[in-house]
């Protein structure tokens, strides 16, 4: 018996993550890895069953020489609304995705706007809500986002706008919000095996003011306001001022930001993406600035937009996970 429906939702909840992170599994490879009983084990998988978010497969051979059952997810079980927003060459490009909790790309879409208000973004959701049904939706955009409000965007149209909120009372869909730099930051950590609880990553692109996420034991650090990683605010002169060293002088530019993350942060991982800048001779600049007893490790990617779906993936389910009171 279990002691409270808090504990109860917690058990199945460890089991629901062992399936979304392994597929399959048998009884005694989740009771391994989440230390549940198994009588316990029995009676969530047969809600799982019932509730269709679990399927019978051919069962497996196990150590004992009898075969062990086995499970796998059930994809159709739910479905996500993946949605990146950006802006290139002075048009809004967004880009959706529909996958299903097997991560299955049910279907892509593409889209372009010379200028998009929230009507438009609107009519827009509520038309793939209306064709797949999407249980969660996650958005990803360059804005300041402060709990699903929208500060400092790139889509003007959209600065000030409780997105969220609008979104969930107009579509009736829960929805996740983040800025771009976060989303990559979070598709990166759930692509590579990372150890490190203090990480740091830095975007600076080539035409536009540098960003920068920070996740600290197993969460994105916000700050107060949201406000934490606007790197365009670190005294380093005025933005027009930086938008001629990053010109000019994006090394100098690139250094000077990170030494300050690393003096503030300390993270034991910083991950970079910046297109003007050559990594030999960053490495050697910022050695020049920091002991290097204290420097960070240091991984570079070439590009941020494989990452941005994979980060809107685990925010979704983020969002779907019991969430203990």
């Amino acid at each position: 018996m279990y002691k409270s429906k808090g504990l109860k939702n917690i058990s199945i909840q460890k089991v629901k993550d062992y399936f979304i992170e392994n597929k399959y599994a048998t009884k005694n490879q989740i009771a391994e890895e989440t230390h549940l009983s198994h009588a316990t084990i029995t009676n969530i998988l047969k809600e799982l069953l019932e509730n269709q978010f679990i399927v019978r497969v051919e069962d497996c051979e196990s150590t004992g020489g009898r075969k062990a059952k086995q499970y796998k997810i059930c994809g159709s079980f739910m479905s996500f609304g993946l949605i990146d927003l950006r802006v290139q060459n002075q048009m809004i490009h967004v880009e959706c995705q529909i996958v299903d909790l097997d991560f299955v790309i049910i279907e892509r879409l593409k889209y372009q706007f010379d200028t998009l208000d929230l009507n438009m973004l609107t009519h827009l959701i509520q038309e793939i809500n209306e064709k797949h049904h999407i249980q969660y939706l996650g958005m990803s955009l360059p804005a300041i986002v402060a709990n699903g409000k929208i500060e400092k965007s790139d889509i003007e149209s959209l600065d000030g706008v409780e997105l969220q909120k609008h979104i969930e009372s107009v579509c009736g869909i829960h929805t996740r919000i983040e800025n771009d730099v976060n989303t990559v930051m979070l598709g990166y950590i759930h692509t590579h095996v990372i150890e490190s609880q203090s990480i740091a990553f830095v975007y600076q692109p080539d035409n536009h003011h540098s960003g920068c996420g920070l996740y600290i034991n197993n969460s994105i650090l916000y700050g107060a306001t949201h406000f934490a990683g606007e790197l365009a605010y670190l005294p380093n002169g005025t933005l027009e001022e930086q938008e001629k060293l990053l010109k000019n002088e994006p090394l100098s530019l690139l250094v000077k930001q990170v030494a300050s993350i690393i003096a503030i942060i300390n993270p034991s991982l910083l991950i970079l993406y910046t297109p003007c800048v050559e990594k030999t001779a960053f490495l050697e600049a910022i050695q020049k600035c920091i002991p290097i007893q204290h420097l960070p490790e240091f991984q570079f990617i070439n590009e941020m937009e494989s990452y941005v779906f994979e980060g809107l993936s685990s925010l979704c389910i983020e969002s779907s996970r019991y969430q203990r009171k």
